[in-house]
């Protein structure tokens, strides 16, 4: 049986920034930047901006930083965790919840409830089968950070893969080596990673209740047939392949299941629920449809934009941003049902 490894990938998206996110940061900056007449001292929502610190013509009474300021369905958001947000989203100029307005600090809350209600809904949705598969994405991608290869290591490779090719004359061109260099980098980095974890392995073969072991996990018939079936196009089963090449089908199974296991054991609970997010995030957007019209129409407002700003940098071409502007218009759509759906209540 040729030995076939199944490739996880070692790179995942992450959703960062939201539509939120960027709609509080343009009140917010607002409030901070809004030039006002020095002479007069009028302050804007209640907070002069010719002081650093905010000042109230009648100044709020200042909560405990025990206080929950709102509730997001059953997670409660105390009053500490939205100051240091707060303080983090003005870089310090404002660091106080009870001194924003009640618009700001509605927006404030969606943009901390954003995390809460995806994490929800992701647990929920997601499959048993899906899951694992992220988490080690997730810690693939952290195991390829710690190792560095190099571009002659690279240049190597390619070399050698390209002297093969003309010894078995073959008729398939090899692509420059800038085309396949990054793609050369990533399986370089996978097969060291796989190197690493089926390291002094123990593979057992059982063939009766199971199909064998990994380390001493579990393989059961189902899963084994279900990778012959992947392999070989359902042309093989477990009942009818050889003895000899039982463990040899287990030997291309233990990776992937040896990296679960580590994936889930190093990964912590936060860095579970933030890759669960991610994957969500990701599948919903690549099920909302954005017709080309609103992808131009939606451009033809940031030409609007730039014009009215008078900004210098030239704004990139239609056909150069159009997949970015589809990403975020699909991005919007999938927070508003969740923001609408939302049960949020400021305290």
């Amino acid at each position: 049986m040729k030995k076939y490894f199944i490739l996880l990938g070692i790179t995942l998206g992450f959703f960062q920034g939201t539509a939120f996110a960027d709609a509080l940061k343009n009140s917010l900056t607002t409030i901070l930047n809004k030039k006002e007449d020095p002479s007069s001292a009028v302050s804007l929502n209640g907070i002069n901006l010719n002081n650093p610190q905010p000042v109230f013509q009648k100044k709020p009474e200042t909560r405990p930083a025990s206080t929950v300021v709102a509730t997001v369905g059953a997670h409660k958001i105390i009053k500490k965790d939205a100051d240091a947000y707060l303080k983090q989203r003005t870089k310090g100029k404002i660091a106080d919840f009870d001194l924003l307005p009640p618009e700001q600090r509605r927006k404030l809350v969606e943009e901390l409830a954003f995390p809460l209600l995806v994490a929800g809904i992701a647990q929920k949705e997601l499959s048993q089968v899906e899951k694992p598969i992220v988490y080690t994405r997730i810690w693939m991608r952290e195991e390829a950070q710690k190792i560095h290869i190099t571009d002659e290591q690279i240049k190597e490779v390619y070399s050698n893969l390209s002297f093969e090719a003309r010894e078995n004359n073959s008729s398939v061109p090899i692509p420059p080596f800038e085309v396949v260099k990054e793609r050369l980098a990533a399986q370089m980095l996978e097969k060291q990673i796989i190197a690493k974890v089926m390291k002094d392995v123990d593979i057992k073969v059982d063939g009766n209740t199971s199909a064998g072991s990994v380390n001493g996990m579990i393989i059961s018939l189902e899963e084994a047939n279900k990778t012959l079936e992947q392999m070989t196009k359902g042309k093989m089963t477990w009942a009818a392949l050889p003895e000899n090449d039982r463990k040899k089908l287990l030997e291309v199974m233990a990776p992937s299941k040896l990296m679960t296991a580590k994936a889930i054991k190093s990964l912590s609970a936060k860095e579970k629920e933030s890759a669960l997010s991610g994957y969500w995030m990701q599948k919903k957007m690549a099920e909302i449809e954005v017709s080309d019209k609103a992808i131009q129409e939606q451009y033809e407002k940031m030409k609007k934009a730039a014009k009215a700003a008078n900004r210098k940098q030239k704004l990139p071409s239609f056909e150069a941003v159009k997949g970015s502007i589809k990403m975020q218009l699909a991005q919007e759509k999938v927070l508003s049902v969740l923001m609408k759906k939302a049960k949020i209540t400021l305290k």
